[in-house]
C-alpha cells in the first residue's frame, strides 16, 4: 500500500509541476521571468513532500489505537476520525482497516453523544463498504446496521440521519445479505416512516435508496409496497416543497408495478390531489425545454391510475 501511495504522490507531483510551469515562458529565462513561489504552493509542496514518507497503514493503526484510548478527548477523537476518513477516501485501505482492528471502534463511535463524531463515523463506514462485498459482509455480521437504523429512527438531527442513510445505502445496495438483514431489523418500515421527516436532502437520499433496491429486487419491492411506500411517495409528491418531482415520480412508477391496480387501496382524497398535481405539473412545462422523460413518467402513472379505477 505504501508503494502505491508513493507512486500516486509522484504522479501528483508531476502533474503539479506541469501545471505550474508557465506555458508562455520564453526559451531564454531571465531574472524578470522567474517568479517566486506563492505561499499556497509552498505549503502544498511542503505537505506533499512530507506525505511521501508516511505509511498509511501505520497511520491508521495509530488513529485506531488513539480512539480506543480512554484518555483521548472528544476533540482529539474527531481529529483521528477525520484522518481515518481521509485515508479511506484517498486509498483502497478497507481490508487493512478491518484487519488491524478498525471494527472495534465503529460501534462505540456510532453510539457517541457527539453528533459530529457520529456523522464522521457514518461517512467512514459508507466509504469502507461502498462496492466492497468483503467489508459489507463484516459490517452485516457485526450488526452495525441496526445501530444505523436506530440513528435514523431516533435522532432529531436530520444531517446525522442523512449520513446514516448514506451508510445504510452503501451497505445494502447490490448486497443481498445486507437487504435480508434490513428486513430482520424492520428497516424497510423505518425507511418508509422517515420519508415524512421534512428535510429535502434526507428525503432525496431515501428516495434514491428505496427506488434503487426495489427496482432490482421484486421481493424488496413487495416488502416496501406492503409497508406503505407508495402512499408515502404520493404524499411526498403532493407537498408544496416536494424535494425532487422527477425522482419521486420514478419511484412511484416502480411501486405502481408492484401489483395490479396498485393505487386502488390508496386514500381517494390523496389520489384526487395527486391527479390534480400531475395535471398541473404536466401543463407547467416550458415547451422550449426538454421534459420528455418526466412527461413520459406522468403519462405512465396516469395509465396505472386509470387501470385502478376499473
Amino acid at each position: 500500500m505504501a508503494d502505491n501511495s508513493k507512486q500516486g504522490f509522484l504522479n501528483t507531483l508531476f502533474q503539479w509541476t506541469v501545471k505550474n510551469t508557465a506555458a508562455e515562458a520564453t526559451p531564454t529565462t531571465t531574472a524578470e521571468t522567474v517568479q517566486p513561489m506563492t505561499e499556497e504552493n509552498k505549503t502544498w509542496l511542503h505537505d506533499a513532500l512530507e506525505s511521501i514518507s508516511v505509511n498509511p497503514v501505520e497511520r491508521i493503526k495509530i488513529c485506531i489505537a488513539q480512539i480506543k484510548d480512554a484518555t483521548t478527548t472528544e476533540e482529539q477523537k474527531k481529529q483521528f476520525l477525520a484522518e481515518l476518513c481521509h485515508w479511506s477516501e484517498e486509498l483502497d485501505l478497507s481490508k487493512d482497516f478491518f484487519t488491524i482492528g478498525g471494527l472495534d471502534i465503529l460501534g462505540p463511535l456510532l453510539e457517541n453523544s457527539d453528533d459530529q463524531i457520529r456523522m464522521e463515523t457514518c461517512s467512514l463506514l459508507a466509504t469502507l463498504v461502498q462496492n466492497h462485498p468483503h467489508c459489507q459482509r463484516i459490517i452485516v455480521q457485526s450488526g452495525l446496521q441496526e445501530k444505523l437504523l436506530k440513528i435514523l429512527e431516533h435522532s432529531t438531527n436530520p444531517d446525522l440521519q442523512t449520513k446514516a442513510v448514506t451508510a445504510i445505502s452503501a451497505l445494502i445496495r447490490g448486497y443481498t445479505l445486507g437487504q435480508l438483514q434490513l428486513q430482520k431489523f424492520q428497516g424497510h418500515k423505518i425507511l418508509v416512516r422517515s420519508l415524512s421527516i421534512p428535510h429535502s436532502r434526507l428525503q432525496n437520499k431515501l428516495c434514491f435508496l428505496i427506488n434503487t433496491i426495489c427496482s432490482s429486487s421484486t421481493q424488496m419491492k413487495k416488502i416496501f409496497f406492503e409497508s406503505g411506500a407508495l402512499v408515502e411517495f404520493v404524499r411526498l409528491f403532493n407537498q408544496d416543497d416536494c424535494p425532487d418531482h422527477q425522482h419521486i415520480l420514478e419511484t412511484i412508477l416502480t411501486f405502481a408495478t408492484a401489483k395490479p391496480n396498485s393505487f386502488v387501496d390508496v386514500d381517494s382524497l390523496l389520489i384526487e390531489k395527486f391527479q390534480e398535481n400531475l395535471d398541473q405539473r404536466e401543463k407547467s412545462f416550458d415547451k422550449s425545454e426538454d421534459h420528455d422523460h418526466e412527461i413520459a413518467l406522468i403519462q405512465q402513472i396516469k395509465s396505472h391510475l386509470n387501470s385502478s379505477k376499473k
